[in-house]
């Protein structure tokens, strides 16, 4: 005969129901339902129920259960009037996360306001963090300090502000950016439309590698076949992608962060060269030991206080039109041909200066 008088705070079954509801929703049916099954199990059933003899709860038993749970949960325990469900979201993922962290997330997304598709995407990860985070504090404490908790971490949130000075707006098809992720996940090869610099479109079919952000793009990098020099695709230029069924061998020498690390911005010229600076201003000097140029980046002081900086990389061009922000107190010293590309922009810059007046229009 099974045991009556079973107290639902100290059996086992509300873990159980607890693990339940943590996985799924469930209605008052599903719950009554669920407990009979369980007490079945056991061989128990709690006082004052109905059908004693097949272990069927009654409605007081399910109202006792919730209350159990609304009573330690509070607001965790997700409840839809419209439809009657119960769901516990226990939120064990941010436990650990704190405002500190949050106003972190809040700067990137302001740094990264440049790119519509990941500000997005970090936005919602930002109201998701939050609103766990409120929810934990207002289980926790009572209605006035949760508040007053609340305040204190949204105004500290809202306190770090990122310039971001002029800059290009990047904005493509998501769907473009979903279809590339599944494509390079499977090994599928591509099809898709291409405008190019001359505005028409040209059919493109590829192997998607990988995708490369930077400040002004973000960038498809595909081949035609293994071994073959990567291509970059604007992925904004990007239109009509299908991802075939075509699987492609993978290249287990290619890695997308040594390719980026390869170059100095995202032009790649297909070399790589040994790069020297001289940097002679003690002011530029100083300057200069806070940046971070490359990763191959290596600074070497010299005798009369001048100071060398080298890396290994490609990208001749991103590397002149960097050098003109320092206005003349980077010198470039290797290779000739960085020499000879920085020159070449620097003649095409005064080239563009009229020496002659403007005649003023009547």
């Amino acid at each position: 005969m099974p045991e009556k008088r079973e107290s639902y705070k100290k059996s086992d079954i509300r873990m159980a129901l607890i693990n339940a509801l943590r996985s799924r929703e469930m209605t008052r049916k599903d719950i009554r339902e669920f407990l009979s099954e369980e007490y079945k199990a056991r061989g128990k059933v709690p006082a004052n129920c109905y059908n004693y003899d097949n272990y069927k709860v009654c409605e007081r038993t399910v109202k006792r259960a919730i209350e159990y749970i609304k009573k330690q949960y509070g607001k965790q325990l997700d409840i839809n009037y419209e439809y009657g469900t119960y769901k516990l979201d226990l939120y064990d993922f941010p436990d650990t996360v704190d405002d500190t962290e949050i106003q972190a997330l809040d700067v990137a997304i302001q740094r990264a306001n440049n790119n519509l598709h990941v500000r997005h995407l970090l936005e919602n990860l930002k109201s998701k963090l939050t609103s766990r985070l409120y929810k934990k504090i207002e289980n926790m404490e009572n209605r006035q300090r949760a508040t007053r908790r609340i305040n204190e971490i949204d105004q500290k949130i809202n306190s770090d502000y990122a310039f971001v000075g002029p800059h290009p707006i990047i904005d493509f098809d998501p769907e473009i950016k979903n279809k590339l992720d599944s494509a390079i996940y499977n090994q599928h090869e591509v099809n898709f439309k291409y405008r190019g610099k001359d505005g028409k479109l040209k059919d493109v079919h590829m192997r998607p590698l990988g995708i490369m952000y930077s400040p002004t793009n973000v960038y498809l990098i595909a081949n035609a076949f293994l071994g073959a020099n990567p291509i970059h695709y604007i992925l904004s230029n990007i239109t009509d992608l299908v991802e075939t069924d075509t699987r492609f061998e993978p290249d287990n020498n290619f890695s997308i962060k040594e390719y980026a690390n390869s170059m100095f911005g995202t032009y790649n010229d297909g070399k790589v060269y040994d790069i020297e600076w001289l940097i002679r201003d003690p002011d530029a000097i100083k300057a200069a030991e806070k940046y971070k140029f490359h990763t191959t980046q290596n600074f070497v002081p010299h005798d009369d206080g001048s100071v060398s900086v080298t890396m290994r990389t490609g990208g001749l061009r991103a590397i002149s039109l960097y050098l003109t922000q320092w206005g003349g107190n980077i010198i470039p010293i290797k290779p000739k041909e960085l020499i000879d590309e920085y020159r070449a922009l620097l003649t095409r810059c005064l080239d563009s200066i009229s020496t002659k007046p403007e005649k003023k229009k009547k």
